[in-house]
């Protein structure tokens, strides 16, 4: 077993927050230079690593933060004030830190042998897997892989095929050069996130990197941190609990664009110089305004939620409602930032404006399968209804 990293927790949470803050600014500098990759560029990689960013939800025995939902929530958000690209990409690396404690010790002091480990995944079971001596041999093929350009490892979900048997979910933890990268992110909106398709061709996978859910006893011991309760949070809600921050950063940032600049332009064939002084300005700012604090509301609920899975399992009507308050936090966000797009007139569609880019990037996040509206606020309701909810992805 690799020797673990002796860390102390940070004196205050905060300050994982304030560290985002501080790179912000270098980070919002290189975002042009993200949409033009396709990927985040190497200097945004190194920001992050050196500011400790890419362990927030990791385990402090492994020398990370083990910092909280709303915490990591807080560090994307300033993130996304900058880089919707990055937000996305960091919430992914550090959702997948948190996920690597599923599997075995020895899984684990493999990703770890690297300073700055990183994890691309796909919840899409779209690889088959053959039982193998020691092992099985997967195929597949997953799109969507944000942030696969810099990382070193993934983790797939794939069905292991073992003759007659049904077939069976498992997660699948894969090296990087066993993997083949598409070139197939040509996209409209957070194009920095380099979420181009994978493919695996044939590969062996050895025991000690799979998690079959559906069999634990089947598989490898987990790694110590397993055991913690911070660690007994289920994938889904994690991930869903943990991706209101690029949202928020986004509609956080069009926000301030829009109050700074009703004090610089008018409104074009008015007799208004400076929008602020005009009534349709004060109703479209106001209007923002409340809706961002409604997304708030509901990003922090999700959550708290979230981290009360560590006690134990909730009630079926209060897990869906994770996922719905996910829904009307993307969604909120996305009218907020349509409203500051509408009120900032033809010069915003300029591709040196940051705003076209947050109008871009949220339109991409809120049709996310897990993003949006439409399908968790349904959800939702059939539960509250009485219904069952037709799905485990809860």
């Amino acid at each position: 077993m690799a020797e673990t990293v002796a860390v102390t927790a940070p004196a205050s949470e905060s300050s994982l927050v304030e560290a985002a803050a501080a790179v912000a600014p270098e980070v919002r500098a290189l975002a042009a230079e993200a949409q033009r990759l396709g990927r985040l560029p190497d200097e945004t990689i190194r920001l992050l690593d050196e500011a400790g960013l890419h362990k927030v939800l990791a385990p402090r025995s492994r020398g990370g933060h083990q910092a909280s939902i709303e915490t990591f929530n807080g560090v994307m958000e300033e993130l996304g004030k900058a880089c919707g690209s990055t937000a996305w990409v960091a919430s992914i690396y550090n959702g997948n830190m948190y996920m690597l404690t599923a599997f075995s010790e020895a899984a684990n002091d493999e990703v770890y042998a690297n300073e700055y480990p990183k994890l691309a995944q796909s919840f899409t079971p779209n690889g088959q897997a053959i039982p193998a001596d020691g092992g099985y041999r997967l195929s597949g093929t997953w799109r969507f892989c944000s942030g696969q350009h810099h990382a070193q490892w993934a983790i797939f979900l794939s069905l292991i095929l073992d003759g007659d048997k049904a077939p069976e979910p498992a997660m699948f933890l894969v090296p990087k050069q066993d993997c083949t990268v598409a070139d197939d992110w040509q996209v409209s909106g957070l194009t920095g996130t380099g979420s181009n398709t994978i493919s695996v061709n044939d590969k062996f996978v050895p025991a000690h990197r799979v998690v079959r859910p559906a069999a634990p006893e089947l598989g490898q011991p987990p790694s110590a941190d397993f055991a913690d309760p911070f660690f007994q949070i289920p994938t889904i809600p994690l991930f869903i609990a943990g991706s209101v921050g690029a949202p928020l950063g986004l509609a956080g940032e069009a926000l301030s664009l829009f109050r700074e600049r009703i004090h610089k332009r008018g409104i074009t064939y008015t007799s208004y110089t400076r929008a602020a002084d005009a009534p349709i300005t004060h109703f479209q700012l106001s209007e923002a305004c409340m809706k961002f604090d409604e997304a708030r509301f509901h990003a922090q609920r999700a959550a708290q939620t979230a981290m009360k899975l560590t006690d134990g399992p909730l009630d079926l009507e209060e897990r869906v409602r994770i996922r719905g308050d996910l829904a009307w936090t993307v969604n909120l966000c996305r009218e907020v930032v349509d409203i500051a797009q509408r009120a900032s007139g033809a010069s915003a569609i300029h591709l040196k404006d940051p705003l076209q880019r947050i109008v871009r990037d949220i339109q991409a996040l809120s049709v996310h399968a897990f993003l949006v509206h439409s399908t968790s606020a349904e959800l939702y309701g059939r539960v509250l209804a009485g219904l069952e909810p037709g799905t485990d992805l809860l």
